[in-house]
């Protein structure tokens, strides 16, 4: 049974239940009213010493008990409750009975005793009353079937109507389940909580497709990227297995396989880094900033003696996860050695959870200031220069893992990388 068949049958029985709780009130109130008009009747003919018809047209019995027990007027059954109240030992009540040959129903009072002992019993046929009570019932179920049908009717336009949103959400997840179309979206119309989960469903499918497209690219530039060590790399092992190469050529040929595969190594471990993005697990820990990043210092001046790092780290105590931070401070001071001409120094600050990285080199242009964070991004000034445009990148990644930012400013003389980072308590 389909959802909205369910939502149909809850709804229309949720009604019928209504419905029927409520005619049964109905009838037992026009019941009771009926009846209290009824006995009404009764005790007023109780009280008149003659015989005459009552308000409904109907003919009133009447019996008088004497206290011995001797009874006079019509014949109505004289039992040891009627006795016993015309000797003044009960008390008045309300009785229904069967009369006579046929068996004819009526409600009967016997009220008493008298100033002068003696008891009266007053009848009525129920006839009248029965049948007034048959057409009640008959009416009752007549319209609340009626009502029972229209409320099942109307559940189901209900149901058709509040579920349409549903349907538009479901056409929208099969038809992405069936062609792979990400760029699909559902209508969303009104603020209530279908429309809300249709946006989020919208902005689900928004992410995912930036996600999917960003994992393509990442394969597509990796491809790309990785095309040319591999080349190069393959070609030199190729023309030292033919050994045709003289010996100091050889030499020259191992070397370049060793920068290309170092190259390559390096690659690959950036992608690595990045194809994890929000997948990766932190470890986070306290540490003191500026001792993290004098330790990245002194290996960075360890990779190149020729570059001049001036620091001013003051004490920030921050939470990160350690190898991750080292990675992206490590990448700014990499990017700073490559653009910084000889000579020029390096400046590396840390203060208020940011390490700030400045070079003297040419800058960055306006037209790269955008991108400069993109994977695989290379300015057109930086292609003849070792790199594969994935060090910026994961410096950005780094810094919004740890619900900071990465920013940069550039002049004629040089760029300003600023990694800013909360601070810790």
């Amino acid at each position: 049974m389909s959802f909205r068949a369910r939502l149909t049958l809850y709804v229309a029985a949720a009604i019928a239940v209504t419905v029927a709780a409520t005619s049964i009130g109905v009838w037992v109130v026009a019941k009771r009213e009926l009846l209290s008009q009824f006995d009404q009747t009764l005790i007023q003919q109780a009280q008149q010493q003659d015989v005459r018809p009552t308000s409904f047209g109907t003919q009133v019995y009447k019996t008088f008990v004497q206290p011995g027990g001797a009874a006079s007027g019509d014949e109505l059954p004289v039992d040891q409750r009627v006795a016993e109240l015309a000797n003044g030992t009960g008390s008045p009540y309300f009785e229904n009975v069967e009369v006579g040959p046929n068996h004819v129903r009526m409600r009967e009072f016997v009220a008493g005793p008298f100033p002068h002992g003696g008891a009266v019993i007053t009848a009525i046929p129920l006839a009248g009353t029965e049948h007034a009570l048959g057409r009640i019932k008959f009416w009752v179920l007549l319209i609340g079937g009626i009502g029972i049908g229209i409320a099942a009717a109307l559940a189901a336009f209900v149901a058709t109507a509040a579920l349409r949103p549903v349907r538009r959400l479901t056409k929208a997840a099969e038809t992405v389940a069936a062609t792979g179309d990400l760029s699909e979206r559902v209508d969303v119309d009104g603020d209530d909580e279908l429309a809300r989960l249709a946006a989020r469903f919208n902005g689900m499918l928004a992410a995912l497709e930036d996600s999917v497209g960003r994992q393509r690219r990442l394969v597509a530039d990796a491809s790309h990227e990785l095309r040319t060590p591999l080349t190069a790399a393959r070609t030199n092992v190729d023309l030292l297995r033919e050994g045709k190469l003289p010996p100091h050529e050889v030499r020259h040929a191992l070397d370049e396989a060793a920068i290309e595969l170092s190259a390559l190594t390096s690659l690959v471990a950036d992608l690595v880094e990045l194809a994890r993005g929000a997948e990766r697990k932190l470890r986070v820990e306290e540490l003191q900033l500026d001792d993290l990043v004098a330790g990245v210092v002194e290996r960075a001046r360890a990779r190149a003696p020729h570059a001049t790092f001036v620091t001013s780290l003051s004490p920030t105590q921050v939470r990160v996860d350690p190898v991750l931070l080292e990675r992206a401070v490590s990448n700014l001071l990499d990017n700073a050695v490559k653009y910084s001409p000889p000579g020029a120094p390096i400046e590396v600050t840390v203060r208020d959870g940011e390490v700030v990285v400045a070079d003297h080199g040419p800058g960055i242009a306006d037209e790269d200031m955008p991108r400069v964070f993109d994977r695989f991004y290379r300015a057109a000034t930086a292609r003849s220069k070792p790199g594969s445009g994935l060090g910026l990148a994961i410096v950005r990644e780094a810094a919004e893992a740890h619900g900071g930012e990465a920013t940069v400013e550039s002049s004629p003389r040089g760029a300003r990388f600023r990694l800013s980072l909360p601070a810790a308590a």
